[in-house]
């Protein structure tokens, strides 16, 4: 049957960039963690990522997988700046987790953000567009893309082990039209609406993972209708 599952005393924390050396961060461990790199080239700054927890409980209701919810806003500073740039970063959410309104555990979700510098000169664009038109009037835009990262831990509705999947961007509050490219305008703060759904661990695998059977705690074999968490073998940041 449908359960309620909900996310809240949420906090963020951005790590794990490449290089390492580029970032530096502030804010890790609350609802708005921020990440800055590069050598400003003008007064604006240093370029970076900014992410802005949404409104808590987040409620997801499955099985099976649940809707798009939005889960916080995502800023790409996108300043002139010399290297050095990243390429990847990580995202850790830190969430409380109830079932239908029954604390389960404290759980970490995480999320890898490939980030690609491209060449602002180019003409056509890395996106395909014509340089000083559009999202690339400013110079050729950045693209951002967010994925599930395999150390997130996982969590039992049922016997069915589910995970909360990053699904990607939208630019309006509801969700609507959404796209995994975020290309990220040059010389401007670029926002977007960081989607997720609750779903189940087996349909979020790399597509080079072969699934296996979940291993079940001996409670929930005992009592298949109780709902249980468990922990995914994890290295935690």
């Amino acid at each position: 049957s449908a359960a309620t599952v909900s996310l809240y005393d949420m906090t963020a924390s951005w790590f794990d960039a490449v290089p390492a050396s580029a970032p530096s961060y502030s804010g890790n461990g609350t609802d708005n963690p921020k990440a800055r790199w590069g050598d400003p080239a003008t007064n604006a700054g240093k370029s970076g990522y900014d992410f802005k927890i949404a409104t808590q409980p987040i409620n997801y209701v499955v099985p099976p997988n649940s809707p798009n919810q939005v889960l916080g806003t995502f800023t790409h500073l996108n300043n002139p700046i010399f290297a050095p740039s990243i390429t990847s970063i990580k995202l850790k959410l830190t969430a409380k987790l109830s079932i239908d309104n029954v604390f389960q555990d404290t759980l970490d979700f995480v999320y890898d953000f490939s980030h690609w510098e491209t060449d602002n000169g180019a003409n056509p664009c890395a996106n395909g567009g014509t340089n000083g038109v559009g999202v690339n009037v400013n110079g050729c835009a950045d693209r951002v893309i967010a994925t599930w990262n395999a150390s997130s831990e996982t969590f039992f509705v049922g016997l069915e082990e589910f995970t909360l999947n990053v699904t990607g961007f939208s630019t309006t509050a509801d969700g609507a039209n959404p796209f995994t490219s975020f290309w990220t305008k040059e010389q401007a703060t670029n926002d977007a609406f960081l989607l997720a759904r609750v779903m189940y661990k087996k349909d979020v695998l790399p597509p080079n993972e072969v699934p296996t059977p979940a291993t079940l705690p001996l409670a929930a074999l005992a009592l298949a209708g109780v709902f249980a968490t468990r922990r995914m073998r994890a290295t935690k940041a």
